[in-house]
């Protein structure tokens, strides 16, 4: 499914440039072709003809691109000469990293690390840039049970989404799998709350909303969430990754996509709200989204952006050596195997380029 714009907007598009996927309310960045009009930095318009780019999400249209949205909505883009195309994610979906691999989708959007980096054995992939510098997943307990460390899981119940990342917690953290049961389970806290289990994987984005918003519970009174990433499992989360090979044909465009990016994460970082009600209002207005529960969201998602070197370097930026010293282990105990060296791996030269202006 491609994510289409409204007819409304589609309609002042197309008579202001012709060729486009959003309005270009402000216009920022460089720009070039032969308008006149300067945009909002002084820099000249958009041109009138784009470039096509597609990107392939890892999952549906919400507020976790909320940062991408608000480049679109404000114009980034079309201000560097693209017109991106999103290529929506989620379980019925074709997976971001299929979709870049079959030449479907010029850049993808991962949900973790564990799946581009899992590619790269049989793919020409390279990671240049990550939204959240922390994995949202974390262990969700009651404050009568609580949960802070990886020790604190020996001889609890844990009710897990996906148990591989609970076999991965105790493997970094040299935990032997019986010192512990582990019990399938939804998306829903619900048999948390009833004492089906100690302890429930969750995502700090989105499971911990519902505790307060439907169960009455408050964060750090009644419950609490322990990041993985605090519990020797560190990941990147909403890592951009194309083909080197593409890159390297055609680096400029991947340079203006991150720098229109990176805007629309700053935007976001902001006022995450505004990220949300363009998740719930137009990108992903045919997903039924509640707009607190979405506003909550980004604001969680928002407390993932910043680290020690994106206050360097900017926002999407990656702490090569973190990778290599603590999530290359974290991806092996996940069952990530044949990993490449980091700086295979990962390509900050781009993020670089635009730091250096």
């Amino acid at each position: 499914m491609q994510l289409r714009t409204s007819a409304r907007r589609r309609a002042r598009i197309l008579a202001a440039t012709t060729v486009s996927t959003v309005a270009a309310l402000v216009l920022a960045g460089c720009g070039g072709g032969d308008s006149d009009t300067a945009a909002g930095d002084g820099t000249s318009a958009a041109p009138a003809e784009l470039v096509p780019f597609r990107v392939a999400q890892a999952w549906i249209s919400n507020t976790e691109y909320g940062g991408f949205w608000l480049a679109m909505d404000k114009g980034y883009y079309e201000a560097e000469g693209l017109d991106v195309e999103w290529l929506p994610g989620g379980p019925d979906a074709p997976t971001a990293e299929s979709q870049v691999a079959a030449d479907a989708a010029d850049a993808g959007i991962t949900a973790t690390m564990n799946t581009a980096f899992a590619a790269m054995a049989d793919d020409d992939f390279t990671v240049i840039g990550s939204v959240f510098q922390d994995n949202p997943g974390c262990y969700l307990w009651l404050a009568d049970n609580k949960v802070e460390t990886a020790q604190d899981l020996i001889g609890k119940t844990i009710l897990a989404q996906t148990e591989t990342s609970v076999l991965a917690t105790l493997a970094v953290n040299d935990i032997p799998a019986d010192q512990v049961t582990i019990l399938p389970t939804g998306f829903d806290p619900a048999p948390l709350v009833n004492g089906d289990g100690d302890v429930y994987t969750a995502y700090i984005t989105n499971q911990p909303i519902t505790m307060e918003l439907e169960f009455g519970l408050e964060m750090g009174t009644d419950f609490g969430c322990t990041l993985t990433g605090d519990m020797g499992l560190p990941m990147y989360a909403s890592s951009i990754f194309a083909k080197a090979s593409a890159i390297e044909a055609d680096r400029e465009n991947y340079v203006k996509f991150l720098r229109a990016s990176q805007k629309g994460w700053q935007d976001f970082l902001a006022d995450p709200a505004a990220g949300a009600a363009l998740a719930v209002d137009e990108y992903g207005v045919d997903l039924g989204l509640d707009l607190e529960q979405q506003t909550r969201s980004a604001e969680a998602f928002a407390g993932l952006m910043e680290s020690d070197v994106t206050a360097e370097h900017g926002l999407l930026y990656m702490d090569v050596d973190r990778l290599e010293t603590e999530m290359y282990p974290a991806l092996e105990a996940s069952g990530v195997t044949d990993l490449p060296p980091v700086s295979e791996a990962v390509d900050l030269t781009l993020l670089d380029e635009i730091d250096a202006k």
